[in-house]
Formats: structure tokens, sequence, C-alpha cells
């Protein structure tokens, strides 16, 4: 009985634990977005942002920017914010906004 439960434990922390993966890649790379999608389509695919920006263009066409968020490891972690820019519900636009550390590093001679 103890060995089965030995057993069980073992084959179950290596199934938990095998699975992770640091997502080191976003999920916005260029390769998978093409300029021109619809922006319908796009929430779509990747859900609602996190936040948005509504304007007009100059010529009175509507702008609309929509944040994401995403966390990736590059040797530490980061919050990546991207953002998207589309102009009569168009994409015209993707850009990195900010970049930022989740952990700042120890100063531990203090």
């Amino acid at each position: 009985m103890k060995l089965k439960n030995i057993i069980l434990t073992t084959l179950a922390a290596i199934a938990l634990t095998s699975c992770y993966t640091s997502s080191r890649i976003s999920k916005f790379s260029s390769e998978n977005i093409k300029l021109g999608i619809d922006k319908n389509l796009f929430i779509k695919r990747f859900g609602k942002p996190f936040n948005k920006e509504i304007s007009y263009t100059q010529d009175n066409q509507e702008k609309e920017k929509l944040f994401y968020k995403e966390e990736l490891n590059k040797g530490t972690w980061y919050i990546i914010t991207t953002a998207f820019t589309f102009i009569d519900d168009k994409l015209i636009k993707q850009e990195v906004v900010k970049e930022e550390r989740t952990f700042q590093k120890c100063d531990c001679n203090k």
C-alpha cells in the first residue's frame, strides 16, 4: 500500500510539472498577425484587451488602439504591453509600448 502511494504521488508530480513551459515568444509575433485584419476577428482570436483608446483621425476616421499584456521569460520575467491600432476597424499598426521586469534585482548588500 505504501509503495502504491509513493508511485501515485510520483506520477502525479511528473504529470503536473512536465506540462509547464515558459513563454519566450510573444503570441503577438508579427508572423501570426497580418495588417488589415478586421478588429472583430482580431478580438475573437486574441480576446478582449485590458485597455483601449479611441479618437478620430484628421480626416474623421475612427482610430482605436487596443492594449494587451502578456508575461514572457527572457532570462527573467517581463510583462510586455503591445498596442494594436485600428482605423475603421482594420489593423494598421502593431507596436510594443512597454516592457517591464516583474522582479527587480536584489541589492542584498544593504
